[in-house]
């Protein structure tokens, strides 16, 4: 593996090993790691024609139909760099994401919204149905010759996420990244083609690189599970167990709602080997009733890492130790093989063991940066402090650590930014959306879990007009993605005050969730 500088040779040497295997296995479809390839290289000579090129962007609006699948293939084997999108943005937000991206085509495997299609037209950016894959037909379907451009250096994806000023930052992961994320992931869960991947993220969601390319980089078979399975709990149950699924990765929200619906029993999830599951905190408590009920047949997995770190950088497996201590969450665990950290104070000092301080992450997983934010890319790929006599560039985490019995810990946040619901969400970005309403004059979020499995984001505004919350959230909806909206909006005439005249979020936080 560590003899691939890129993913299209990579991924053409898979294809050829296990070119009968199964690729993609949906309900009523399989698709062989050979269609798959052919597939993929007919969609690459597609772009060609259209004058796609080295390191331009493609955007794609993917339900997981094979067509979406070959076309995030067919973007690796040219240099092309995708980005996959959530239709179900607010039309100011995708336009945002398609002007910093600049993307030269669009591509949908789906009848797509007429929001999107005004959208495209408005921006005079070619938008493709590839549902239809005869289109495709007329183009070569053998290997094509890789290009001497076509480096480790080369941007993959761009993976988007909130912004602290109201703009998503696209995080760039480079062919280099993902190779060296497959030396690490393949071996830590020992996948072969055997294994089944419940392929549950949508693909506009970091978690998803992990399933996607451990899967179909290792011969394994991907799982696509359709948002409208994933809506009805028995038919997610019933699919996971017909096409005999053997590791699951999601956020621990979906697995604590399972389980408070009692959709879980011991008959259910017979084949899964491994539950891995990160994105955010899982409460103890319910990790407890996943692991009396699995951990006699299945390994339980805690997994960290943020997108510029290439999805996943820690683990830990679950083990009735991590239930000593009930009132604290499971530990990030111990870094992958050729990471390296350093946990530093505000002074840019490491911290003693046990001491808490900010992760800086080091290694050759560590994302270019984000796309088209050279300012926003300085702020958070750094020198490293400790290396003065040479260039070595580490990522500011934000986040909040220290180390115990060779452990890594969570113990917070530098700044507003939170996981909810596994999404990671800069609590300025709500803000920003709600001050831009005229009628609002200040806002505050803020996050409260601490009495709940499940968080609440809640907003306060003040305003002089008698607003309602449904009025404020319908059009906040216009600017926001669902799972940024708040969960609870209170209108106030002014916000409470902290004694230097700022809004006082600890106050907010204490008494209203």
């Amino acid at each position: 593996m560590n003899s691939y500088f890129n993913l299209a040779n990579f991924f053409y040497d898979i294809s050829k090993k296990f070119k009968d295997d199964i690729a993609l296995r949906y309900e009523n479809q399989i698709v062989t790691y050979e269609e798959l390839n052919k597939l993929s290289n007919r969609i690459a000579n597609f772009f060609i024609s259209k004058n796609i090129k080295l390191h331009d962007v493609v955007g794609i609006f993917n339900t997981k139909e094979y067509s979406g699948f070959a076309s995030m293939l067919a973007c690796l084997k040219i240099g092309v760099t995708y980005t996959n999108i959530d239709e179900e943005n607010p039309s100011k937000r995708i336009e945002k994401i398609l002007n910093t991206c600049d993307s030269k085509l669009l591509l949908t495997d789906h009848n797509v919204s007429k929001t999107v299609s005004d959208l495209a037209s408005k921006m005079n950016i070619e938008l493709l149905d590839i549902t239809d894959i005869k289109i495709f037909d007329r183009f070569d379907d053998r290997n094509l010759e890789v290009s001497n451009g076509l480096t480790g250096s080369t941007p993959a994806y761009i993976m988007f996420t909130s912004g602290s000023t109201g703009v998503p930052k696209g995080v760039v992961i480079s062919h280099a990244n993902i190779i060296s994320f497959l030396g690490w992931s393949i071996n830590r869960f020992k996948v072969d083609n055997n294994d089944r991947f419940v392929q549950i993220s949508p693909l506009y969601f970091d978690n998803s690189v992990f399933d996607f390319y451990t899967a179909l980089f290792s011969g394994a078979s991907l799982v696509p599970i359709k948002k409208e399975v994933i809506t009805n709990l028995n038919d997610l149950i019933n699919l996971v167990d017909k096409l005999k699924c053997t590791i699951w990765f999601s956020v621990p929200s979906l697995l604590v709602y399972l389980q408070t619906m009692k959709a879980l029993n011991e008959k259910t999830f017979q084949t899964l080997r491994l539950f891995i599951f990160g994105g955010e905190g899982f409460p103890k408590a319910e990790l407890k009733k996943l692991y009396d009920l699995y951990s006699s047949k299945a390994k339980l997995v805690n997994v960290y890492g943020p997108t510029e770190a290439t999805c996943i950088c820690s683990s830990h497996e679950i083990s009735l130790a991590d239930f000593e201590e009930m009132n604290v969450l499971a530990p990030l665990g111990k870094m992958n093989p050729n990471f390296e950290k350093l946990i530093v104070n505000e002074n840019m000092q490491e911290v003693k063991k046990g001491e808490k301080g900010e992760l800086y992450l080091i290694g050759p997983n560590i994302a270019l940066g984000y796309f088209n934010e050279i300012q926003k890319t300085n702020e958070s790929f750094i020198q490293n402090p400790l290396k003065a006599k040479y260039k070595d560039i580490i990522y500011k985490s934000g986040d909040i650590v220290y180390e115990k019995n060779g452990l890594l810990w969570f113990a917070g946040r530098t700044d507003n930014q939170i996981k909810h619901m596994g999404y990671r969400i800069e609590l300025e970005e709500i803000e920003f959306a709600l001050n831009s309403l005229d009628y609002i004059n200040q806002s505050a979020a803020v996050y409260n879990r601490e009495r709940e499995n499940y968080g609440k984001i809640i907003a306060l505004v003040a305003s002089d007009l008698d607003i309602t919350e449904s009025h404020i959230k319908k059009d906040i909806s216009k600017i926001l993605p669902n799972y940024m909206i708040p969960n609870v909006i209170i209108v106030k005439k002014q916000l409470p005050k902290n004694a230097n005249g700022k809004i006082d979020k600890k106050e907010i936080k204490k008494n209203y969730n």
